[in-house]
């Protein structure tokens, strides 16, 4: 039994519609662009960045296409967090507990903590 799609094509005079798969994958990357990343291997980010002017496109779609074909890219080392200057909360919570002589503990001033720093700078 055919199918109500069909029968309605059919009706129109028409066949209906095949997809073939590989025609259906777009690409904005012709095979002189292609060329052009394979000659520019291993490629790195100022690399990609360049063919990436020159053909209009975004570096991220040069990579990820280079990527795709299987080309080598070379990623830039990832970077490290910078190191904090001065002292933390912490740090601080812990001074003003030892200057005052509270007890120590984890966390931030109590309320009675708090009254007792108000009452040493008033």
């Amino acid at each position: 039994m055919r199918s109500l799609f069909e029968k309605i094509f059919s009706s129109v005079g028409g066949l209906a519609p095949t997809t073939n798969q590989k025609d259906d994958i777009m690409s904005n990357y012709t095979e002189t662009m292609i060329a052009k990343i394979k000659s520019a291997q291993p490629l790195d980010l100022e690399k990609a960045k360049a063919l990436a002017s020159d053909f209009g496109l975004s570096h991220r779609s040069v990579i990820s296409k280079a990527k795709s074909l299987g080309f080598e890219y070379i990623a830039q080392p990832k970077r490290v967090a910078s190191k904090r200057v001065g002292p933390t909360k912490g740090d601080l919570l812990n001074e003003i507990r030892r200057s005052l002589a509270l007890p120590e503990r984890e966390g931030d001033l109590t309320k009675a903590e708090l009254s007792s720093v108000l009452e040493s700078i008033g």
